[in-house]
């Protein structure tokens, strides 16, 4: 109850005999509560959990007591009243109730103009009803698209804002699908590693959670991390072992690489980029006896690691026919064998499907009986063990007559002892240009 009353001070004058008495008397203001006024958007609707607002100016009723009650459908509500000016007020109260409110004002105890005002109270938009879900909220893969989705089914009418900050602090925009009146699709783009915050509001207030923050980190999978080579299985005391590290599938991440011999000594290890997480890696056993290699993607180790590789002694006779890091093939051409004939086409067949024939460490078919005098003949029939054309040797090293190498391809050995001479290939020339420019620079400095 607010009070309004006023006086006014009149002084009365009156003769008695010879004397004057005067007499000072208070004169209250007639009271009109006709005359109060009330005004505002709160007489007439609101929404539950939304602030409503009136006014009640009593400036022109007199002096009076000004008494406010509200009631919803099941209970009281409680409102503030602010004297704004003399006589005015500003009436606040947020229902918490949907249906129909009573707003009784009264002015001297008498109901003013409109009393009482039912106010018809709806169902409000609220940002706490509003729900965001999918894994665009928790996690995102760098380079990729992630997607969540927000339900606004129970918040009533409004506005959906979607603002995201990626780790740079700038603006991610966001494409928003409207699926159906109340369910959204956002999809972002995620760029690089770090956090990204996403805003989501309602009418312009954040929803529960909001701002959601997405931690991004580049996966990795050690298991997608593929080693392949000679130099994983066997090897020769002196002799480089070469084998390859694919780790392109495997995300980011530091390779580890460590190889040791049986008796834990740590033999050196080179290892060279030859593209973006793809790697060309070599060692040189010292001693005949097992090796380990250690492969290690951010610190777990890959399918296979550690790699056993058995290491034989060198040979008390190496014959070197000048093909290390070479494919060649030996063959007659004066055989009158029928069958040799035809094994020299199937053969060059195969070859030439796994196109072969292409490659940079190839070298042209070399006839073993015209052109090549007995003297090296020999060395290569003695190298390979056999008389048989035709011949392919890979990396200086026979691999087979062409039923030897249809069975190495089936198993799939074939492949491996291409990948690996190609490899070995590489590093030949990376050590030979090595080798040049050390030449060109010893010149220059004489």
């Amino acid at each position: 109850v607010v009070s309004t009353q006023s006086t006014v001070s009149s002084g009365i004058n009156a003769e008695y005999g010879s004397s004057c008495i005067t007499r000072h008397c208070e004169v209250v203001p007639k009271c009109n509560p006709k005359a109060v006024v009330c005004e505002g958007e709160g007489l007439e609707r609101g929404q539950v959990g939304q602030t409503a607002r009136f006014t009640v100016d009593t400036s022109a009723a007199g002096p009076g007591d000004l008494d406010i009650k509200i009631r919803g459908p099941k209970s009281p509500v409680e409102a503030d009243t602010i004297e704004v000016g003399d006589g005015k007020y500003e009436v606040i109260y947020t229902p918490s109730e949907e249906g129909s409110h009573i707003v009784a004002i009264k002015y001297a105890d008498t109901h003013v103009p409109g009393s009482a005002f039912r106010p018809e109270i709806e169902k409000g938009s609220s940002a706490g009803d509003v729900l965001a879900y999918g894994k665009g909220l928790e996690e995102g893969s760098p380079g990729n698209k992630s997607e969540f989705f927000v339900d606004t089914s129970r918040a009533g009418d409004g506005d959906l804002g979607v603002a995201i900050v990626g780790p740079d602090g700038t603006s991610v925009e966001p494409v928003i699908e409207k699926l159906s009146p109340h369910h959204t699709k956002v999809v972002y783009m995620v760029g690089g590693d770090g956090n990204y915050n996403i805003n989501i509001t309602w009418n312009d207030i954040h929803i529960p959670k909001s701002p959601f923050n997405v931690n991004v980190k580049t996966p990795f999978n050690p298991s997608s991390v593929l080693a392949t080579g000679p130099g994983l299985m066997h090897g020769i005391v002196g002799k480089i072992s070469l084998f390859e590290v694919d780790c392109r599938a495997a995300g980011n991440g530091p390779l580890d690489i460590t190889v040791e011999d049986d008796d834990h000594n740590l033999v050196p290890v080179k290892v060279r980029e030859t593209e973006p997480n793809a790697y060309d890696v070599s060692f040189i056993p010292k001693t005949p006896i097992p090796h380990f290699v250690n492969i290690k993607w951010n610190d777990f180790n890959i399918k296979g690691s550690p790699f056993k590789v058995m290491v034989m002694p060198r040979p008390e006779k190496d014959i070197n026919l000048g093909g290390e890091g070479k494919i060649r093939v030996y063959y007659s051409t004066t055989t009158s064998s029928e069958k040799i004939r035809h094994n020299c086409r199937f053969l060059q067949s195969l070859l030439e499907r796994k196109k072969v024939h292409l490659r940079e460490d190839f070298e042209p078919w070399i006839p073993i009986d015209i052109g090549m005098d007995r003297e090296e003949r020999n060395r290569i029939f003695e190298k390979a063990g056999v008389r048989k054309t035709p011949m392919l040797f890979i990396d200086d090293q026979y691999v087979g007559d062409y039923d030897d190498v249809v069975e190495l391809d089936e198993t799939g050995e074939l492949d491996r002892l291409l990948s690996y001479c190609a490899l070995k290939y590489r590093n030949l020339q990376t050590v030979e240009e090595a080798r040049k420019v050390d030449e060109l620079l010893k010149m220059e400095q004489q």
